[in-house]
């Protein structure tokens, strides 16, 4: 989620008493006798909400907890391709119903305890149950059965061809049952209760030491570590304000890599430079416009095709981005499964002035008595840039006045489902399938959280049904009408699809910077010269 920055997937409930920034642990509490020449410094503008997997949904949390949790399946490095975790063998039985997992029985926590079937099944209906930001995508998750100590059965509501990548998203890390709150009853939890812990005990191949929030977090190595152990003993992660300083501190050497997220032009200076490296990769990460169906003057489908119309996504690429981004027509992004340019057949390639201005009078509007309307984003340089120029492009009708609202991050995640009728925001991919791209925002309950508050039953019905589809193009076929209804009832607007970017020192093994589709920027892998 915004899921990047935002983003991106999804809350019916916001806990606003889990909203608080915190310190971890104190430096105090791990080792800090790490070799300088096994520490990795690492450079970001990101920052996490929270980092309890029942309700972290930013993509920060969602990457500090890929390093130090674990989950039962997961992405082989730079790929889309699934692998066992914590599960090292799974069956899918009673046509998609049931999915049995065998775990791995020599695997510990930070704390030192054994984990077993019983912290999974803990894990699991714990972020179903509590209700945080990411809870809805384990909404079709009936119950998990304990087979025995390592074995487990998870019984779905409904059949789903998707669950299996479900499991391997930042909502399903296991955790130590007895460490994290759960309350007996969920319907008695008052708003002042805090529900979500503020510690990150997990099976991760690094230990959370310290994060002092908007500023660092330092991994320590997890010497009990399941897997392959990390190449760099520590990792410290300095969080800098804008693109400017985390470039300069490249340059400068303070830090080894940087991953989120330098602008345009520091880009171009990192590509110019001749003592730094960089990598490019492909990305499902996206941009896009909420439009609140419920709230006037949105609720008008008129006034929401006019924005459509008016909208030129080469331009905003061209003008802010320096190309660099690709013009995207549907939220299921290019390069994707069943992608289909729906926005692009329905409303043309770029800006169609005189059918905007039709749709506006349609619904109302003149020259004289024009739409009126703020567009709300994040405090973000590129987001303002790209909400002033889409606001200048809906004024070409003149008629229209478009204000720009600028909102902290932790204000506006609080704001975009419940006030806020027109924003923009962006979301990077929990799993690797056009379903993540379609449902969270789509689905009645799922809207909500977005803040489109789209509620459309034959909608409902087509989404349930497609995931339930086992036949390629017959999946293909549902999807694509999916999008097409999409693009009728607009909803959602989609503007751009990015590329992940890395820039790093020339010590720097790039073949160890795992960049792939899903987007998981592991720390674990990455090592340097003269490192074991």
């Amino acid at each position: 989620m915004d899921k990047k920055n935002v983003v991106i997937g999804l809350v019916v409930l916001i806990i606003v008493a889990a909203v608080g920034y915190m310190v971890i642990q104190t430096e105090e509490d791990t080792p800090t006798d790490v070799d300088e020449e096994q520490k990795l410094v690492v450079g970001t503008t990101d920052t996490a909400r929270t980092l309890d997997p029942a309700d972290s949904y930013d993509t920060f949390g969602s990457r500090l907890l890929k390093n130090t949790g674990n989950t039962l399946v997961g992405y082989e490095p730079g790929t889309d391709n699934l692998e066992g975790k914590l599960a090292v063998d799974w069956n899918i039985e009673e046509e998609g119903e049931i999915y049995n997992l065998e775990l791995r029985d020599d695997v510990y926590f930070h704390n030192g305890e054994h984990m077993t079937a019983e912290d999974v099944k803990f894990s699991l209906e714990r972020a179903r149950d509590l209700g945080g930001m990411p809870s809805s995508l384990l909404e079709n998750m009936k119950d998990v059965e304990i087979v025995d100590d390592y074995e487990i059965n998870i019984h779905l509501e409904s059949p789903s061809i998707t669950f299996l990548s479900v499991l391997a998203y930042t909502v399903a890390t296991v955790v130590p049952e007895g460490e994290y709150p759960y309350p007996d009853d969920l319907e008695e939890i008052g708003e002042e209760e805090e529900i979500f812990s503020d510690e990150v005990v997990s099976t991760g191949a690094y230990e959370l030491a310290s994060w002092n929030p908007g500023e660092s977090v330092r991994l320590v190595e997890n010497e009990d570590y399941w897997g392959q152990q990390p190449h760099a003993e520590e990792v410290e992660i300095l969080i800098y304000d804008n693109s400017e300083e985390l470039r300069q501190a490249l340059e400068n050497g303070e830090i080894d890599i940087v991953y989120r997220e330098l602008d345009p032009v520091d880009r171009e200076l990192v590509r110019e430079s001749e003592d730094l490296v960089h990598k490019e990769f492909e990305s499902m990460s996206i941009d896009f416009l909420v439009l609140d169906v419920t709230q006037e003057p949105i609720a008008d489908l008129n006034v929401r095709k006019a924005i459509s119309y008016a909208l030129d996504r080469d331009e905003i690429n061209d003008e802010i981005y320096m190309g660099e981004r690709l013009p995207l027509h549907s939220l299921v992004p290019e390069g994707m499964m069943a992608h289909k340019p729906v926005f692009e057949e329905q409303y043309g390639a770029g800006s169609d002035i005189e059918q905007a201005r039709a749709m506006l009078e349609e619904a109302g509007y003149s020259e004289e008595d024009p739409l009126e309307l703020t567009l709300w984003t994040p405090d973000s340089d590129l987001r303002i840039q790209t909400s002033e120029k889409i606001a200048e492009q809906l004024k070409r009708t003149d008629m229209a006045e478009i204000e720009v609202g600028v909102e902290d991050w932790d204000e506006f995640q609080e704001r975009m489902g419940a006030d806020i009728k027109f924003h923009i925001i962006g979301w990077e991919p929990d799993f690797f399938d056009p379903d993540n791209f379609l449902t969270p925002f789509l689905e009645t309950s799922s809207a909500e959280f977005l803040g489109s508050h789209y509620s459309d039953e034959e909608m409902d019905q087509m989404l349930a049904e497609q995931i339930q589809i086992i036949d390629y193009d017959e999946r293909v076929e549902k999807l694509e009408n999916i999008q097409e209804k999409l693009a009728g009832d607009v909803p959602y607007l989609p503007l751009l699809q990015a590329e992940q970017f890395a820039s790093f020192q020339e010590d720097v093994d790039e073949d160890s910077i795992k960049l792939g589709p899903v987007q998981i920027f592991r720390y674990y892998t990455i090592r340097k010269e003269g490192w074991n």
